[in-house]
């Protein structure tokens, strides 16, 4: 485009959208002249290869995202003369090899998102300097080597998640200064050598992923009166869980997914009175869950699909009064359902694909779905709601009973006369 076409249709513009231009590979050298722009989206423009030098002129910049920008290769080095900059989004922009060494005169910059930023090996070191920056996202930096001892300059750093960095073997032991982190992700970091000592000094942490090489959960952990969400998932070595996990009386979120040898749960659980989500998707060792379960009156979410050793559910499970989601989706060991299940009322995805085995309810009830499931369980579970069904329909003179119904009183009368 003619720089001055291009400064006569957005010459005074505060926002600058332009995401999705897939064929967009250049900006023009007048960019720089947009003296009153905030915002520059440019995500997903994947053709797109460099930036103009005259980025930097833009002084009021103070939100720029480059995400699926996957030609990038590198940043211009005025990016450092944003002095308004509060957020920087590179996320998957898979070319980029390394980032300026001006990066780090962002005196604003509050996030700075990396997510997928695949052949990225290390940051430089300039990185320290943000004193302004409270989240940095190196989620899915596979080539991470290593951090910058300059992290630990970043006094004002409250999350920090390095997600599947497969080959990071460690943290600075600066990082023990940064008093305001409370968010640090580890999960999936494959090559992780040991937990820093400094880890365990701090009671305020409210996040924690944990890398999948530990042989135990550590005893420190149950001592996080604050934490709200604990990440175990990939910790494939790990067999059981402490009593003392009921301690975390703050836990929200338990991410158990991909724990291949994990047995059991200890019968603790119940006392997480604060727990939305429990995730034990492919825990494929896990052959019971305890009867506590019923205990969690605030969780919305169960995960227990490719749970493949899992026999039974627990009749409390009725208990889960909050229950929205189970997903049971190949428990194909799984060979009834409790009968508590159909009381709950809040239930509305129910994933129940591939569970060979089931035997309770029937297969035609089975089939109908989530619906005829819950209102065979709860025919089961409370006989005399069927005669008064049908009490109310004959005072209402309902003179044909819904098919449903009449299905329901049949199998309860198998279940009553049936000899066994």
């Amino acid at each position: 485009m003619d720089d001055a076409l291009f400064l006569r249709l957005v010459g005074d513009a505060n926002t600058l959208d332009l995401s999705g231009c897939y064929g967009l590979t250049r900006l023009p050298e007048s960019l720089g002249q947009l003296a009153a722009l905030a915002t520059l989206n440019l995500g997903g423009c994947s053709a797109l290869t460099r930036l103009p030098e005259s980025l930097g002129q833009l002084a009021a910049l103070a939100t720029l995202n480059l995400s699926g920008c996957s030609a990038l290769t590198r940043l211009p080095e005025s990016l450092g003369q944003l002095t308004a900059l509060t957020t920087l989004n590179l996320h998957g922009c898979y070319m980029l090899t390394r980032l300026p060494e001006s990066l780090g005169q962002l005196a604003a910059l509050r996030t700075l998102n990396l997510y997928a930023c695949n052949v990225l090996t290390r940051p430089p070191e300039s990185l320290g300097q943000l004193t302004a920056l409270t989240t940095l996202n190196l989620h899915g930096c596979y080539m991470l080597t290593r951090l910058p001892e300059s992290l630990g300059q970043l006094a004002a750093l409250r999350t920090l998640n390095l997600y599947a960095c497969k080959v990071l073997t460690g943290l600075p032991e600066s990082l023990g200064q940064l008093t305001a982190l409370k968010t640090l992700n580890l999960s999936e970091c494959r090559l992780f050598r040991g937990l820093p000592a400094w880890m365990a000094q701090r009671t305020d942490w409210v996040s924690l992923g944990l890398p999948p090489n530990i042989l135990a959960m550590p005893s420190w952990v149950t001592r996080l009166a604050a934490l709200t969400t604990l990440n175990l998932s990939a910790c494939r070595a790990l067999t059981r869980l402490p009593e003392s996990l009921g301690q975390l009386a703050a836990l929200t979120t338990l991410d158990l997914i991909w724990c291949d040898v994990l047995t059991g749960l200890p019968e603790s659980l119940g006392q997480l009175a604060a727990l939305t989500t429990l995730n034990l998707s492919y825990c494929r060792a896990l052959t019971r869950l305890p009867d506590s379960l019923g205990q969690l009156a605030a969780l919305t979410t169960l995960d227990l699909d490719y749970c493949r050793s899992l026999t039974g559910l627990p009749e409390s499970l009725g208990h889960l009064a909050a229950l929205v989601t189970l997903d049971l989706y190949m428990c194909d060991a799984l060979t009834r359902l409790p009968e508590s299940l159909g009381q709950l009322a809040t239930l509305r995805n129910l994933q129940m694909g591939k569970c060979d085995a089931m035997k309770f309810p029937p297969y035609y009830v089975f089939k109908q779905g989530p619906p005829a499931i819950k209102a065979f369980l709860l025919a089961h579970y409370h006989p005399l709601k069927i005669l008064m069904m049908i009490m109310a329909a004959r005072r209402r003179r309902i003179r044909r009973l819904p098919a449903e119904l009449w299905g329901l009183i049949r199998d309860e009368f198998l279940q009553q006369y049936t000899v066994r």
